[in-house]
């Protein structure tokens, strides 16, 4: 048996006695504000950047010029904060939107690709201030969003006019981080988001897939771990597992816990289901 790299993470929900009787670390949600949290200083390694401005989501590769300054203003706001803390150190950002056409989102529907990219150099730039990466997580497929019936078979559906937003597919998620260039800019692999993307793909394919988000690991630095039904209509959605509670491969499990990158468990449903997850991995 192997330990990770680094100790494992939970969300703050899971409460600073637990996750100081347990060793571990911590980190906020989008949920959260950061600010609200300096009792938990000793532990908060990472910190998730907002992703709505209200309603609307922030869009930092928006061909909407005023949306797309007021989308990069907020992360650097953020990061602001996240740089009073002592121990923070990694930034997780969800990609901007490519497409998304919604009565919620007024502006910023449409991002392009080179607005994306430069968006993040400037955001790595002001990162760096307080020595922090920024990590780009692998977002999930919206199938529930995007109004595709879970009759829909998995072949039937044309994924071009859905919203989506950058680095949904493994291709792509690694490519962007290869051409922003910047050192602290890594990946932030989710492996719940991984399913719901390898659900666009047959039952026979979905282990590829699943595995192809591991070709380049040195750029994996973070990693969001939870399980998944890779094989059951559930996958489709975030399900935000217990690891060891789906059907993702043990190996993409394996392979996950010796990745050369700090890990958050993310979901806390009670300490017992917490103690079993960790004895599970334990056991990987």
């Amino acid at each position: 048996m192997t330990k990770p790299k680094s100790p494992l993470s939970v969300p703050v929900k899971a409460g600073l006695a637990n996750i100081k009787k347990l060793g571990l670390r911590a980190e906020t949600s989008i949920r959260d504000n950061v600010m609200d949290y300096m009792d938990f200083s000793s532990v908060l390694y990472s910190a998730h950047a907002p992703i709505k401005i209200g309603e609307e989501l922030l869009n930092i590769a928006a061909t909407d010029d005023e949306f797309r300054e007021l989308s990069i203003t907020t992360f650097k706001n953020y990061l602001n904060k996240c740089g009073t803390f002592s121990n923070i150190r990694q930034f997780n950002m969800h990609f901007a939107l490519k497409r998304w056409i919604s009565d919620d989102q007024r502006r910023g529907q449409i991002g392009e690709y080179e607005r994306h990219i430069e968006s993040v150099r400037i955001l790595a730039e002001h990162a760096a201030r307080y020595d922090i990466e920024i990590v780009l997580e692998n977002l999930n497929s919206h199938w529930n969003t995007n109004g595709i019936s879970p009759n829909t078979p998995w072949d039937a559906v044309d994924w071009s006019d859905k919203n989506e937003v950058f680095g949904m597919s493994p291709e792509e998620w690694i490519q962007i981080c290869l051409d922003v260039d910047r050192s602290n800019v890594r990946l932030c692999l989710d492996s719940s988001h991984v399913c719901t993307y390898a659900h666009r793909f047959s039952e026979h394919d979905r282990e590829k897939m699943v595995s192809s988000f591991l070709k380049e690991p040195e750029l994996i630095t973070h990693v969001h771990w939870s399980d998944n039904y890779l094989y059951d209509i559930r996958g489709r959605d975030d399900s935000h597992l217990s690891v060891g509670k789906g059907t993702l491969p043990i190996e993409f499990h394996r392979t996950i816990k010796n990745l050369d990158a700090t890990i958050l468990l993310e979901h806390f449903y009670s300490l017992e289901e917490l103690e079993e997850e960790l004895d599970f991995i334990d056991r990987l």
